[in-house]
């Protein structure tokens, strides 16, 4: 081969390799921007999706004056030196057994507090009567634990907890309780359908009260198949709140 020729294909490689080394430089440029772009979408995304559901339990929270108590409730009947949840027991009405009444003139103990299922009220050689079947009312990681435990949900991936409340019934058992002379019940929603307001905090009589669950002309009759909060001292019922549900 000539000289000539030698030098001229040396000046083409020469003129090649730079071409080549600069597509190697723009390929990793733009693969490692696409890589920044998908990784900052995942961050964002998983930022927003935290942020949703922040807001949301928030709102929840802001929307019922009860729900700061669920902490508290949503082990409902583990938490019952009674009967254990997974008991068998058969279902009994029979009143709970007195204990010593607090001294005259001093405010009652709180020793319970529970969620559940109002079945009966009724009054009895005097007396005012209560008959409840406790219910878990779980709320947010606990709910949606439950849900998957129950089947709800699936064992992994999504599971939406609507409203941010799940309500669990394992144990049977229904408990009797006395009412008290004093006892404060507190409705929700007694006149919602009037009036459009709903968590007004409405105080209202005890015959009110065992109409919702005794007279099937009641205009608030539906009110007997939402839960209830209870809260006990001696063994007697001191206040009964309606737990709202959106």
């Amino acid at each position: 081969m000539r000289t000539e020729d030698k030098n001229e294909e040396k000046k083409k490689e020469d003129l090649t390799q730079p071409a080549q080394k600069s597509n190697k430089v723009l390929f990793w440029i733009l693969g490692g921007c696409l890589l920044f772009l998908v990784i900052s979408g995942i961050v964002v995304g998983g930022m927003m999706y935290w942020g949703y559901k922040k807001i949301k339990n928030e709102i929840k929270l802001q929307q019922s004056g009860i729900v700061p108590q669920q902490n508290q409730l949503a082990s409902g009947e583990q938490n019952t030196a009674l009967v254990p949840a997974n008991t068998n027991e058969n279902i009994s009405e029979e009143p709970a057994a007195q204990q010593p009444v607090s001294a005259e003139g001093t405010t009652p103990y709180v020793a319970e507090k529970q969620i559940g299922y109002i079945k009966n009220v009724y009054a009895k050689s005097g007396k005012n009567y209560l008959a409840i079947d406790y219910i878990q009312w779980l709320t947010g990681d606990a709910a949606e634990k439950a849900m998957r435990e129950d089947g709800q949900c699936p064992k992994t991936g999504e599971c939406i907890v609507y409203d941010d409340y799940y309500i669990r019934n394992q144990n049977p058992l229904i408990r009797t309780f006395e009412i008290a002379p004093e006892t404060k019940i507190v409705m929700q929603t007694y006149d919602a359908e009037k009036t459009g307001i709903v968590m007004n905090n409405q105080e209202i009589s005890f015959d009110q009260f065992k109409s919702i669950f005794s007279s099937g002309t009641d205009p608030n009759a539906q009110l007997k198949d939402v839960p209830y909060i209870v809260e006990i001292s001696n063994q007697q019922i001191v206040k009964i709140t309606e737990q709202y549900i959106p």
